[in-house]
């Protein structure tokens, strides 16, 4: 009788969904209790040493469970605790989830990755042969605007901008680039050709074919709340300044509509994380797209680019994502291939600005033994 039942639980694939979770997670980390108290420790510590108010936290694991964790003031005044729920900006980690409705509308023909621009965008001033793969990869030629056009907006809430004004703002474009020099202006100018390209609002088509739940493209979605207030320092380093002005928008009314598909993606940093391991999962874009995605060109700021994805690592451990540098805030996003690892973290102040301070403490946590 023993013996039938393993037959037959043999031929209807009895446990095959652990036996498939157990498969993909062997010899990568794993979540334990010991790793969670580490990663909450972590966490916890680097919000002290750093200064910033507050940071939300999230690790996926190759078989799908995650840590999530908070520390800090999501609201200094009157205080708020940042928790797992807490909404916050995540700026240029947008261009991740763009590239991804570029490929979902290149896999249904709607357009290619070599498509000129102009084709899209009749009023393009730069080398005619300059095609979405370009804008996708910051090679396009097309630089920002000036710190002149930007820091007035940062400094007065009240402005309203398009990302017409944007573009109107940026310098006639230059040369086609090798290298990938980082762009805002590119991704702004990919929003207009993606509607055009899929016939409805870039809101409409990102919800339908990229977004997951916990993720809104502002300004037409709002991120549920709670949210965090963002932090920044016009005046000086020793004075902190609210940066948000208690409207339904991240970090505030003004931006989200100016930055548009360059940096308007708000949410909870656990959605985020959960998005972007499908992403990388391939439950997203076809295993085609993501190669291209992943296809890295030297420049920007990290070992290389791809589309819409940079390449960068800590300990020897490739990373791919994207981090995401705001108006008071800070996020980073990165998917370790070889580890089948997500991990996502972003903090509510831009005095820290980079990854060498809160995510290499937490990314050596979430490896536990691997790494001691």
């Amino acid at each position: 009788m023993a013996l039938l039942i393993l037959v037959l639980c043999a031929l209807a694939g009895c446990g095959g969904g652990d036996n498939r979770e157990r498969a993909a997670s062997a010899g990568r980390p794993q979540l334990t209790p010991a790793i969670g108290k580490d990663l909450d420790a972590a966490l916890a510590d680097k919000v002290a040493d750093t200064g910033v108010p507050g940071a939300s936290a999230a690790v996926i694991y190759a078989d799908g469970k995650q840590w999530t964790g908070a520390a800090g003031d999501a609201v200094v005044k009157p205080r708020q605790a940042m928790t797992t729920d807490t909404a916050v900006p995540f700026d240029s980690v947008t261009k991740m989830a763009v590239a991804a409705l570029a490929m979902r509308l290149v896999e249904e023909g709607r357009l290619t990755l070599d498509d000129p621009i102009r084709r899209w965008y009749p009023r393009w001033r730069g080398d005619p042969d300059a095609t979405v793969r370009d804008l996708l990869g910051h090679t396009s030629g097309l630089a920002n605007p000036p710190d002149e056009f930007v820091v007035p907006v940062l400094r007065h809430p009240h402005w309203r901008l398009t990302p017409r004004d944007y573009l109107a703002a940026t310098p006639k474009p230059g040369p086609r680039t090798e290298d990938a020099a980082y762009s805002n202006a590119g991704y702004v100018l990919l929003g207009i050709i993606l509607a055009r390209a899929a016939g409805e609002p870039v809101t409409a088509a990102l919800r339908r074919e990229v977004l997951g739940d916990g993720l809104a493209f502002q300004p037409r979605e709002h991120a549920r709340e709670p949210h965090a207030h963002l932090y920044w320092y016009p005046r000086s380093l020793n004075e902190r300044v609210d940066a948000s002005d208690g409207g339904p928008l991240l970090p505030r009314r003004n931006l989200p509509p100016m930055t548009s598909t360059a940096g308007a993606l708000a949410g909870d940093v656990p959605s985020l994380a959960r998005w972007g391991h499908a992403l990388f999962g391939g439950d997203v874009v076809s295993d085609d797209s993501l190669r291209e995605m992943t296809r890295f060109h030297r420049g920007a700021f990290w070992e290389g680019y791809g589309l819409g994805v940079a390449k960068s690592g800590i300990d020897d451990h490739v990373m791919w994502g994207h981090p995401g540098d705001g108006h008071g805030s800070h996020t980073e996003f990165w998917h370790l291939p070889k580890e089948r690892l997500t991990i996502a973290v972003s903090w509510n102040d831009d005095m820290i600005d980079d990854d060498g301070q809160i995510l290499p403490e937490l990314l050596r946590a979430a490896l536990g033994d691997s790494q001691r």
